[in-house]
């Protein structure tokens, strides 16, 4: 097996092509990844693993590949811009890899027939060329779970029969079903996915996500009515593993807790203008501010627009601390806040009437800023009059 992997990287390096005929003992499978403990990895992933005992054959084609140490990777992810690339392993280096990382494997055999198979090899390996391997990544439309759901189609003439499955979850509920639904991960995640994340994906749009390719595809059946997956099993098996942290270290505990500790600070210093601590807290919503605006309206993400968050965390606040130091303009700056409390009272309105989906433990925040703009209105009233 490895004489050929060999010979295809010898092939490819030096712009050669390679052409194997497969016997009839090859088999073609979609292997199915669970969530990884990494931010890229807690997705799941998808490869399509071909085997042929006759040839030493055995390797999984990878669309999930990428290089952090390309050039401002994080800025084209945010952005949009990354590409990934066709990636080639051997199958047991493959699993190695993912029970190493303790992420569950599953296996299903596709019903393929035996032309099918040498014309999605065949296909594979053309993608697999350095000049077409790349390709411009997106979350939901094309990643490493639509790649090899199109290679299976092609060869099928585009014609899968898929399940009927009468699910209804939202992109969003789709992703915390991911990560958790009270995890960090997720909180950050509520922040930059806007009310598009909250609209119902169509099945096709689902299959996005491995285990749900997976799911479709147990069901799906060939253009022939024959099922399209002649077996599954569960290749890398491990330990469930239940969330362990405290729920004081959940987000919505420690969201209630800085609020409260807050409340208290500003009840102690209710008569004073304690421009210090407004000076840390909207510094930090206006950089929250400045991430979500640039994510929603500059980034080429198809589930992060019109974000709703931007009534409660704002660019704008960066300029209220800028002019909080200046005196005559406490009078103006009282304005703006008393436009930021009547923006947060819609965002509170949000949690029901809203077309996007809040993180519950945006609340306690949202009280928060809610709380020091009255302050900042009621402290200038009280100024100016004196």
């Amino acid at each position: 097996m490895k004489k050929v992997l060999l010979l295809l990287v010898f092939c490819f390096s030096f712009g050669l092509t390679f052409s194997e005929t497969l016997s009839d003992s090859a088999r073609v499978s979609i292997l199915s990844c669970g969530s990884g403990k990494e931010l890229y990895a807690q997705f799941g992933h998808t490869a399509i693993r071909l085997t042929d005992p006759s040839l030493n054959i055995d390797v999984a084609f990878n669309y999930g590949t990428f290089n952090f140490a390309t050039e401002g990777f994080y800025y084209k992810f945010i952005k949009g811009l990354t590409d990934y690339e066709l990636g080639l392993d051997f199958s047991n280096d493959f699993f190695i890899r993912y029970n190493v990382n303790q992420i569950p494997v599953w296996e299903q055999e596709i019903n393929l027939t035996k032309k099918e198979k040498q014309q999605l090899f065949d296909a594979l390996m053309v993608n697999y060329e350095p000049a077409n391997r790349f390709y411009r990544y997106n979350f939901v439309y094309d990643n490493c779970a639509t790649r090899p759901r199109d290679m299976i189609e092609s060869v099928l003439g585009g014609k899968i029969i898929y399940p009927n499955r009468n699910v209804k979850n939202t992109f969003r509920e789709l992703v915390g079903g991911c990560v958790g639904t009270d995890t960090w991960t997720k909180f950050g995640l509520d922040f930059v996915l806007g009310s598009s994340a909250d609209k119902v994906p169509t099945p096709r749009e689902r299959m996005f996500l491995p285990l749900e390719l997976m799911a479709y595809f147990q069901g799906a059946k060939r253009p022939d009515g024959k099922p399209l997956i002649l077996k599954t099993s569960n290749v890398v098996i491990v330990p469930i593993e239940k969330d362990t942290t405290p729920f004081l270290l959940k987000p919505v505990a420690v969201c209630f807790a800085v609020l409260f500790l807050i409340g208290v600070v500003s009840y102690i210093g209710r008569k004073k203008e304690m421009i210090w601590l407004d000076a840390i807290l909207f510094t930090i919503a206006g950089i929250m501010g400045v991430i979500v605006f640039y994510i929603s309206y500059f980034s080429i993400h198809p589930i992060v627009a019109g974000n709703f968050n931007l009534l409660w965390v704002q660019p704008l606040h960066l300029l209220f601390v800028l002019l909080l130091p200046f005196k005559k303009l406490r009078k103006a700056l009282s304005y703006y806040q008393l436009l930021n409390v009547i923006a947060i009272l819609v965002a509170l309105a949000g949690f029901v009437v809203l077309p996007q989906q809040f993180n519950i433990a945006f609340l306690p925040l949202m009280l928060l800023y809610l709380m020091r703009g009255l302050l900042y209105i009621r402290n200038q009233r009280i100024s100016i009059i004196n």
